[in-house]
């Protein structure tokens, strides 16, 4: 996340505001976004650390991830959150001791239904003995419940669902690697359509190239002494590992070509098929190097093809401090677009594909780079919060340097509307939040798509939507049955009231986080769905008439 100086040094006001619990600005045409902060009155309580205040070591700084999970079946989105450590936890796991689980290394919190949740950290078995980084959730032996995998700077830890309400540790057993290492994001996905979700877990920084027994080496960026990094600092080596179908995984991060790419500083992947050949591609966030896209070619192997494709660099042909990453359609423009969060003094790029599938970066003509260019933004993502029909983008925003003025910065929502783009919501400025990890999900099941924000210190952020407003949804969570279970990879265009609408289910995004892994549709004043038509990662096609709308519906496929 090093801001590079020769960037422009463009001055901007600065966005502020009491600590309020609900705040909304207008958009011309669209209800008005509200938003209440209800962590604590749903009991979310949870203590957040990334090392100390001062951010003297790169580690210190990047925050980490959060998901929402049925764990449970209830059809309620369950809450897993992942913390980071102390410096001293971090040298004992780089020196190889092994350490005693410290409470508070993870949280997970069970929704009751009611608007409130409860902790079940401990009855659930879960523990993280490492500096958490990234959170993720998939059912990866297509048991019927969702399991839990911890990227760590140390051992990522695989936690497979018992089915009872309680948790497994078997990364070992389950063959992921067991060197320490500084991973960050991570992806599940059926890469070789075998049926069986394989993993993707991104390397951010060479732990060898720190010295962590010495004093933090110092930096220099716009006239303030920081911490260095990650430009100077040997890249990460990311992991791909195949799903045998049998509990357990082969490292094929040689045999598939990923190995090839050169070490990054890799931050979010998100699985999604960014050529439409119908295979499952892997795009990766990289920070202050170009970023990746792995393309399937249908053969266990990939070609990274980011430069090819348009999604490497910015449109200024520059390389970026890419952290979070959004993938879907961005003002209902039929395409799939691709959004990543960058350092403030930049902007945050958005990519969009032409008719022959190459990328051009369009912020700038879509007036979102003048937007964007005060914030330094971690996660994102996609939602159509007010159920207009069209996907709003959110970030998370916060600097890593606690002495420049701009540390704690909104959560922003930004809207397009015929292609020029709007911000739309920002949430106050609250002292001593400057966030990180964030994930949309809707935890109480009405239909308005709500926030979950960690700060990289103090209490999470649990926005509950509250907007006034009337329109229709549909929900969908969908059921592999010859596919995944979780369906991923699967596309679904939901035609209604004369207007199309298309997403798809994928793993990773955001930034080291998970969204709520349902499809959601907003369909504005229409009040009935003429189809839904899926196209289901094994390859059939489905059509559905009469879906209903303003309530989850579950879809499973034909076998």
């Amino acid at each position: 996340m090093f801001h590079n100086e020769r960037l422009h040094k463009a001055s901007f006001g600065i966005i502020a505001g009491a600590a309020l619990l609900a705040a909304a600005l207008y958009a011309t045409g669209s209800a008005a976004l509200r938003f209440t902060d209800v962590a604590a009155q749903a009991g979310i309580r949870a203590t957040m650390r990334c090392g100390g205040p001062e951010k003297r070591w790169i580690t210190e700084a990047n925050g980490s991830g959060v998901a929402w999970l049925d764990y449970d079946n209830d059809g309620l989105m369950d809450l897993l959150i992942v913390n980071g450590g102390s410096m001293d936890q971090l040298r004992e796991t780089i020196a190889g001791h092994t350490l005693a689980p410290k409470p508070g290394g993870v949280y997970l919190f069970h929704n009751l239904g009611n608007g409130r949740f409860e902790d079940v950290t401990d009855k659930a078995g879960l523990t993280n003995p490492y500096w958490g980084t990234g959170a993720n959730a998939a059912d990866y032996n297509n048991d019927g419940f969702t399991d839990i995998l911890i990227t760590t700077i140390g051992r990522d830890l695989l936690y497979r669902n018992n089915g009872n309400g309680t948790f497994t540790e078997i990364s070992k057993a389950a063959g992921l690697r067991q060197n320490v290492a500084w991973h960050t994001g991570s992806a599940f996905g059926d890469f070789d359509g075998d049926g069986n979700l394989d993993l993707f877990i991104t390397g951010y920084v060479d732990l060898q190239a720190l010295s962590f027994d010495r004093e933090p080496p110092v930096c220099e960026n716009f006239g303030q002494h920081t911490f260095c990094g990650p430009i100077g600092l040997k890249g990460g080596t990311s992991v791909l590992y195949h799903n045998n179908g049998d509990g357990t995984f082969t490292d094929v991060s040689k045999a598939s070509g990923i190995a090839k790419a050169p070490p990054a500083h890799g931050f979010t992947v998100v699985t999604g098929d960014f050529n439409s050949d119908g295979k499952l591609d892997i795009f990766v966030t990289n920070d202050s190097d170009p970023n990746y896209l792995f393309l399937n070619q249908g053969d266990g192997t990939f070609k990274e093809a980011a430069l090819d494709r348009g999604v490497a660099f910015n449109a200024d042909g520059r390389a970026q401090s890419n952290m979070g990453v959004a993938v879907g359609e961005y003002g209902n423009t039929g395409r799939t677009d691709v959004l990543t969060t960058t350092f403030n003094k930049d902007y945050f790029p958005l990519f969009r594909p032409d008719k022959t599938g190459i990328y051009e970066e369009v912020s700038s003509s879509t007036g979102l780079a003048t937007l964007t260019s005060k914030y330094l933004g971690w996660a994102c993502g996609l939602a159509d919060f007010d159920n207009s029909g069209r996907r709003d983008f959110w970030t998370a925003n916060g600097h890593v340097y606690p002495t420049d003025k701009d540390y704690n910065e909104p959560i922003t929502i930004f809207r397009s509307i015929d292609d020029k783009t709007s911000l739309t919501y920002s949430y106050p400025v609250v002292p001593n939040n400057s966030y990180r990890g964030g994930a949309s999900g809707d935890f109480n099941n009405d239909g308005k798509m709500d926030l979950i924000v960690l700060p990289i210190a103090g209490t999470p952020v649990l926005l509950r939507n509250d907007t006034a407003e009337d329109n229709a949804w549909v929900g969908l969570t969908l059921r592999g049955t010859r596919s995944n279970r979780d369906a991923i990879g699967a596309v679904v265009t939901l035609e209604a009231c004369g207007e199309k609408q298309t997403d798809s289910v994928r793993n990773g995004g955001s930034y080291i986080s998970r969204n709520d892994p349902r499809l959601h549709f907003g369909l504005g004043a229409c009040t009935h769905v003429e189809s839904v038509t899926i196209h289901w990662p094994k390859g059939d096609t489905q059509v559905l008439k009469g879906v209903a709308v303003n309530k989850y519906v579950t879809i499973e496929e034909p076998k």
